[in-house]
């Protein structure tokens, strides 16, 4: 007769038994770390907007419609309409990221980091409409839950050490002839649903839209002007027009109104101070050298610590 596995008959362990035993816990053990993990770790866990503003609850778009873009236009737009259209046309998902969480308006993608290839080689077209007259931070909330719900966008906040120009006063105390603490006497131009504004005569002086900026170009000069504005919201459009990003540092508080001329930079990576007029005084100055005569401020190059974005999953959303 064989031996069977269970206590021995002189009161010893049989050794069996404890071998058997122990696989036995080994193996249920693993199986309850197993099942742990698995009910702790959640799938891809998608960004959820600044908490669903602060737990007040979700801020999202009545209807939405996002397709590839099939425009011929070679621009990008992004259009923020009163009744709470918004429109973009021809504009990547690295962009879109740029201006629902960096607010930058026109967007810039150089905060955003990492994702597929097709973020920045594909272009979509949006059509959406909330409810109301919303602000551009709650707008900027229901974009960040659009991207989340059809893009399956999930990403985090990080910060890095990048190039930028810092935006400063040329000399501390006095600023340009072209720069002034905003005055409401100030003509500015108001905006029209759905129509351009129509461009102004030469020998007027160029109107800004009332809260912003306005911009008009001739014979290789740029002309911009801003209404009601502040240091940061020119830091942020200046940074459209240069090859980095542009951080305030004037100190000054307020809203101001101005109006800058320069000639167009030669692009992305050009030097300081280059421009299409650099070389010829009869044509506008370049925008570093505009800044200093017009408006008292100066750019300066150097390395700064900036929130940026890291995506960590992104799926291409379904045409509708």
């Amino acid at each position: 007769m064989g031996d069977r596995v269970g206590p021995a008959r002189d009161g010893r362990s049989n050794p069996l038994l404890a071998i058997a035993s122990a696989v036995l816990f080994s193996a249920m053990l693993l199986l309850w770390v197993a099942a742990t993990l698995t009910a702790q770790a959640p799938a891809v866990r998608f960004q959820t907007p600044q908490q669903e503003n602060d737990a007040g609850g979700k801020k999202e778009f009545e209807v939405a419609s996002i397709k590839p873009s099939k425009s011929d236009e070679q621009g990008t737009y992004l259009r923020r309409q009163p009744g709470g259209l918004y429109r973009a046309t021809n504009v990547t998902l690295r962009a879109l990221i740029a201006s629902a969480y960096l607010n930058q308006f026109p967007p810039k993608g150089e905060r955003v980091f990492g994702g597929p290839n097709w973020i920045d080689s594909e272009h979509f077209d949006i059509d959406a409409k909330a409810e109301g007259d919303p602000t551009r931070e709650q707008e900027n909330l229901m974009m960040q839950s659009l991207l989340a719900d059809r893009f399956k966008l999930a990403l985090h906040h990080e910060t890095r050490q990048l190039p930028v120009y810092t935006l400063t006063v040329s000399k501390p105390g006095k600023t340009g002839p072209q720069l002034a603490l905003h005055s409401d006497s100030t003509k500015c131009t108001e905006p029209v649903l759905g129509k351009a504004p129509a461009p102004p005569r030469p020998e007027d002086p160029t109107p800004a839209f009332c809260g912003g900026f306005f911009m008009s170009s001739e014979k290789g000069m740029q002309r911009e002007s801003g209404n009601g504005i502040t240091m940061d919201m020119l830091a942020q459009f200046l940074g459209q027009a240069v090859d980095r990003t542009v951080a305030d540092r004037t100190g000054l508080n307020g809203k101001f109104d101005f109006t800058l001329e320069f000639a167009p930079e030669l692009g992305p990576g050009s030097q300081a101070g280059s421009s299409l007029g650099a070389s010829d005084p009869a044509v506008a100055p370049g925008i570093f050298s505009a800044l200093q005569e017009q408006l008292g401020l100066k750019l300066e190059a150097q390395k700064a610590p900036l929130d940026v974005l890291v995506i960590d999953h992104v799926e291409e959303p379904s045409s509708n």
